[in-house]
């Protein structure tokens, strides 16, 4: 009875064993210890079941004894049987796809797997970014990615870089939105021109923006999202298209000290050609003069640059903490005489988790500070260009060089040595050391974030941002400089600029299986953007001056008229949002998302809120059916979404400013028109997309078709003088702007064995744009860039693509015949269309080499169709200086095809004198300057060796790689390099007015990891 009893007893002790229920946790990652996030794991034969998080991490309850089944799409589903251990870590095979195990970061820095997206996003790794680095890490992106312009600012290094995405669709503003680690980014300027003469405070000048002050050493790749669907959860801020940056974090149980050099050096290349042969007469201010042999003295002008970018970072990773460390050092000098740059970058971020893991916290502080000397401007004012270019011939430079000033008895003080008094030009080396500009950047980042773990299917986390930019521009500007932009004791200009942006969330996660079958994952949160840019504090002796000659303080200004505070831009936004995606056998998914925005901007409308629906499809074709084994993936997906963008602020609740120009009048610049409601900005977007995979993934396409509808756009019109609002200018809504177009790409494994790989990768581009819906009022004509005295104009025009250059051209007749006055001078046109600024398309090739430990990779950069126009070769003309007049006088005059008003047609050649007097200048007949702005360059080459270091027990790893950035042209119609733009604004676009010569960088790179 008691053996029964005993057995009886064991039995039932082992059945309460295996029916004990426990917490197992563990984590799933690939075949190389990579985390596998939304990998479902399911206990076998129940419904329990759950997902893997962002770090391949998951929890679920089971018997001991139970089964789990973990699946990945691309993987081997393996079965693990649970022991007495809680712990369970698997590692998953690969099954032939990898397509269907890649990772991307999306919206609020989530995670995704990118089999399931039901949009485009294009991602660009670490490597690509600092491969052949450059100041301003968007430069390296120009020609990697579809869809994607990216223009390099005339500014020098330092500079802005213009980024549109999928073309212009506003009036407004077309600048992406840039996040960090899921966070919106304050990325501002201090100022951009939009006037192609020049600003007399300072010159047309670059105040540089956010992101080139971003060390690239900070981040392990950059995903930019496109489309409407992809940046819906942004709101407001996203509907441009987001560029999101992740920075790298510390491994788990590695540490590693990586050191970084970069060094490169920098020519001036496509300079304008100039004649040698014709001098200027005696006193006069223009080249038309007697023939003689001159040298060209521009090119000596500018010199080598050197750029020098030093990296360290530091990183280590325990189970509960990691830590990450970054210095590094930007120093530049320009090919411009006397300009500099020096920037400093230093970060510190720290990971820890407590709880058992459940609490992660996250925390970052950045700092970066940047001074700038004599950065290069463009326009007339304030640039040593045009006294370079104009000086009349005959004269000797590399004296005025050597004796940029000389004493004045009669003032008791040096003054400026110079042979003209025209208002566009000054001795260049005067402008240089006595005209000199410094300007300043300061960007503070401070970041914090909490994510707690409820349980295996909920996570809720909290972060909070404060970015703040200072900007300075400090100007002395001695006695005797041009009278147009100086008061005769001289001039001071300091103008600050501050600008900050608090950004906080709460966001919850839920990752689960509703059944085996179907996978659930949604974020719901709010967030909350308080925003102000640009609070500025003018310092400005002009227009009364200096009490005494050259003491540049403030208390030697004779009046305060110059002195002034301008509010700049202040915005508040609070918002909610949710984005869900559920999956179905992960085969098929569905997207929908929506985001409300209550926006402070829109005060005083009736209706500060709005929202923001999205909803997209993917499915993926090639688990539903049996595809040829020849196809290795195939997906085809489909999204709509709605965004919008809200009102500049202060429009619709005016403030008074102040202008020094016009101090007497303080009304508001612009507000509401009377009758109206001023609403935001609304986009209609659909998105329709494919990508197959052929041959085990050595083969790539991806193909997308998006159409875009902007209406609503905001407009500005003259308000009367006598309004009794005493508004300077009315603002509504009206206009419509499209974009539609189509997007490839295209990669291969062409070659992939031990020895050899060649991997490339092809993008194309085709963006078609059009501007509706302008009101007759206006003339169906927005003018973007005002054109002054100057002859060109940039205007939105019903019918017409955003962004019209328009111009002066010669007035003919019915046969093409040039039409003379009786004196023999051309009759001229009004304004109209002379080009269109946007390409036709775009095409980027890269390349990736790899024989033994040697590398090679390079990238072509291709943009087709569009018109530039060059102001500098009018003027050039204009002053006889240019090739083009050297030849025309060579030849005896300019072959024109003409006729008096009589009918009788001109007989002979046209006097060169004549003809560039009448068609050049800045005032001339511009059509004749127009070029076709299609261009195909090397934009980027490396070609290097990675070190074995087997034996080398101390080193990780090392690489030295010699490198290039634009160093040629496979093809260019224009006389400079139009890839170059004035601004990153929407004006003072498709032209070049005396901008620094674009440069051609060559240098070495070593990387070196401890």
């Amino acid at each position: 009875m008691k053996k029964i009893l005993l057995i009886v007893m064991v039995v039932f002790t082992a059945q309460l064993t295996l029916a004990q229920v426990k917490t197992i946790k563990g984590l799933v990652t690939d075949s190389k210890g990579m985390p596998l996030p939304a990998a479902n794991v399911v206990v076998k034969g129940e419904s329990n079941g759950t997902s893997t998080n962002f770090d391949g991490g998951f929890s679920i309850e089971a018997k001991t004894g139970a089964t789990l089944v973990i699946s990945y799409l691309g993987y081997e589903t393996k079965s693990v049987v649970v022991g007495e251990s809680a712990t369970i870590n698997v590692q998953m095979t690969e099954s032939g796809s990898t397509a269907l195990s890649e990772v991307v970061v999306t919206s609020l820095g989530i995670k995704k797997s990118k089999k399931s997206l039901t949009y485009s996003a294009q991602e660009l790794k670490s490597e690509e970014l600092v491969r052949a680095k450059d100041p301003n890490l968007m430069n390296t992106v120009a020609g990697k990615i579809a869809g994607v312009a990216v223009t390099k600012s005339a500014g020098g290094s330092g500079g802005s870089t213009k980024v549109t995405i999928r073309g212009n669709s506003s009036t407004t503003n077309n600048n992406p939105l840039y996040v960090v680690d899921g966070v919106p980014m304050l990325n501002i300027s201090s100022i951009q021109p939009n006037d192609s003469f020049g600003s007399t405070q300072g010159g047309n000048r670059d105040g540089g923006d956010v992101v080139s002050l971003l060390n690239p050493d900070d981040y392990e790749g950059m995903t930019v999202l496109k489309g409407a669907s992809a940046t819906a959860l942004y709101g407001s801020q996203g509907a441009r298209g987001v560029v999101l940056l992740t920075s790298k974090k510390a491994k788990e149980g590695v540490s590693s000290f990586r050191v970084s050099s970069n060094t490169t050096v920098e020519t001036a290349a496509y300079l304008p050609k100039f004649q040698t042969s014709y001098i200027a007469k005696p006193g006069a201010d223009e080249s038309w003069g007697a023939a003689q042999a001159t040298h060209d003295h521009t090119r000596d002008f500018f010199e080598t640059g050197v750029t020098q970018i030093s990296s360290f970072g530091f990183s280590t990773g325990s189970t509960n903490s990691a830590t990450n460390i970054s210095y590094a050092n930007t120093s530049a000098n320009g090919v411009l005489p006397t300009n500099s740059l020096s920037k400093n970058n230093f970060n510190v971020r720290q990971m820890g988790k407590f709880f058992g893991d459940k609490l992660t916290v996250n925390a970052n502080v950045s700092y970066t500070s940047q001074y700038v000397t004599n950065r290069p401007t463009s326009g007339l004012y304030f640039n040593p260009l045009t006294g370079l270019y104009l000086m009349p011939r005959g004269n000797d430079f590399e004296y005025y060089k050597n004796n940029f000033e000389k004493f004045d008895p009669s003032r008791n003080m040096m003054v400026q040595n110079w042979m003209t008094d025209r208002d566009i030009e000054q001795n260049p080396y005067w402008g240089l050391k006595r005209n000199e500009s410094k300007d300043g950047n300061q960007f503070f980042n401070g970041s914090a974030g909490l994510n707690y773990k409820v349980n295996n299917w909920l996570s809720i986390g909290s972060r909070y941002n404060y970015d703040r930019v200072t900007s300075e521009f400090n100007k002395e500007i001695y006695a005797t400089t041009q009278g147009t932009l100086s008061h005769p004791n001289g001039r001071y200009i300091n103008i600050t600029d501050v600008s900050s942006q608090n950004y906080a969330d709460l966001i919850a996660t839920i990752n689960t299986n509703i059944n085996p079958d179907i996978t659930f994952f949604a974020n719901v949160g709010t967030s909350f953007t308080k925003t102000s840019i640009n609070d500025e504090t003018v310092l400005d002796s002009d227009p009364s001056g200096l009490g005494i000659a050259n003491w540049f303080t403030l208390h030697n200004f004779n009046s305060n008229t110059g002195n002034y505070q301008n509010y700049g831009y202040r915005r508040e936004q609070q918002s909610v949002f949710a984005a869900t995606t559920f999956g179905y056998k992960n085969m098929l998914y569905l997207d929908i998302t929506g985001r409300n925005d209550w926006s402070s901007t829109l005060a005083n409308t009736g209706n500060v809120s709005f929202f923001y629906p999205s909803a997209g499809v993917t499915a993926l074709l090639s688990e539903m059916i049996t595809m040829p084994e020849s196809i290795s993936f195939g997906k085809v997906r489909a999204s709509f979404a709605q965004v919008g963008n809200d009102v500049p602020a202060f429009y619709t609740s005016p403030t008074s400013n102040y202008s020094a120009a016009n101090p007497q009048n303080i009304n508001p610049t612009v507000g509401p028109r009377p009758g109206t409601n001023l609403k935001p900005e609304s986009q209609d977007s659909y998105e329709l997309g494919t990508e197959w995979r052929f041959v085990n993934n050595k083969f790539g396409i991806e193909l997308t078709y998006y159409n875009n509808k902007t209406k609503d756009q905001l407009l500005t019109i003259p308000a009367p003088a006598t309004n009794a609002e005493g508004y300077q200018n009315y603002a509504y809504n009206g206009g419509v702007i499209k974009n539609s177009g189509i997007e490839v790409l295209l990669n291969a494994k062409i070659i992939d064995n031990d020895k050899f790989k060649w991997d490339a990768t092809v993008n194309y581009s085709k963006n078609n744009n059009e501007v509706s819906g302008l009101p007759e009022e206006l003339g169906g004509t927005v003018i973007l860039t005002q054109p002054g005295v100057n002859s060109y104009r940039y205007s939105l025009i019903n019918g017409r693509p955003f962004g019209v250059i328009e111009g002066i051209n010669f007035k003919k007749d019915a046969q093409g015949r040039i039409l003379l006055n009786a004196d023999g001078s051309f009759q001229k046109t009004d304004f109209e269309e002379v080009g269109n600024a946007n390409p036709d398309f775009m095409l980027g090739f890269s390349n990736s080499f790899k024989y033994h430990n040697f590398f090679l990779n390079f990238t072509i950069d291709g943009r087709f169709g569009g018109d530039v126009m060059s102001l500098t070769e009018a003027v050039n003309d204009q002053f006889g200086v240019s090739k083009a007049t050297g030849d025309a006088r060579a030849a005896g005059g300019v072959v024109v095809n003409a006729v008096y008003p009589d009918g009788t047609a001109y007989a002979g050649k046209y006097p060169a004198e004549s003809y560039y007097s009448q068609v050049g200048g800045r005032a001339g007949i511009s059509g004749e300057y127009v070029y076709n702005a299609t261009n195909v360059s090397m934009r980027e080459l490396a070609f290097g060796y990675t070190f074995d270091l087997k034996n080398v027990k101390f080193l990780k790893s090392a690489n030295l790689s010699l490198v290039g950035r634009n160093l040629f042209f496979f093809y260019k119609d224009a006389p400079f390099d139009p890839n170059i733009s004035l601004s990153t604004g929407n004006g003072l676009q498709g032209i070049d007015v005396y901008a620094a010569p674009s440069t051609r960088s060559i240098g070495l790179n070593l990387n070196v990891t401890f």
